[in-house]
């Protein structure tokens, strides 16, 4: 926790400081995430629906060149259910994060009112909860994730890169983000790492 207030402090400093030459954008987006984890020769994945609303604030560092901190609330869900004899077992599974991505970007004018501008950079992510509902007939159970036991990691790094194409105001990017950090933290023979595309839409302000 004490990472990740120190990192949206920073990004916090960032926007205050480039608040003169900078520019504010509203985004939402559809971001599914797959966890694969493996062990020895063997691998299995698991595939998450995902969504995302934040805010990012790119200013200037010298013509075209840019940098984009910013902050975003995304979510992971996943559903899966079964019946045997006339007995349903379901499955729900949920994470929330905090995201804080800090992308470099480089504006290339197509027109006047037209531009593609490709971004790189890292995303320092934090797991605010994580939660696994499993329900048999009309008896449930719930799983914390991230509990004092737990052997998952709420802390995670991403490589995000892709594009993103803006036209007056608004913007439509897309993009792949690379999970660096093992999510599995207690085990030095099983590793489980995240990746995903993602594709929005942005407002600039």
């Amino acid at each position: 926790m004490k990472k990740v207030l120190a990192i949206v402090a920073l990004v916090a400093a960032m926007f205050v400081a480039g608040q003169a030459q900078a520019q504010i954008s509203i985004n939402a987006g559809y971001a599914p995430e797959k966890f694969s984890t493996s062990w020895g020769n063997s691998t299995t994945t698991e595939n998450y629906q995902g969504f995302f609303v934040g805010l990012t604030d790119n200013f200037t560092l010298s013509k075209g060149i840019g940098v984009a901190p910013g902050i975003q609330f995304r979510m992971n869900t996943r559903s899966q259910s079964s019946t045997v004899l006339g007995i349903t077992s379901t499955t729900k599974e949920t994470q929330m994060l905090i995201d804080v991505p800090v992308l470099f970007n480089y504006g290339i004018g197509i027109n006047r009112d037209l531009s593609v501008t490709p971004f790189v950079g890292p995303m320092f992510s934090f797991a605010v909860s994580g939660k696994t509902k499993n329900s048999v007939g009309s008896s449930s159970t719930t799983t914390n994730w991230y509990g004092d036991n737990s052997s998952w990691n709420p802390f995670n790094i991403n490589l995000v890169f892709g594009a993103a194409l803006e036209f007056n105001k608004a913007k439509l990017f897309a993009g792949y983000r690379l999970g660096l950090v093992d999510q599995e933290k207690n085990s030095d023979n099983i590793t489980t790492k995240t990746q995903g595309f993602f594709v929005g839409l942005g407002l600039n302000l």
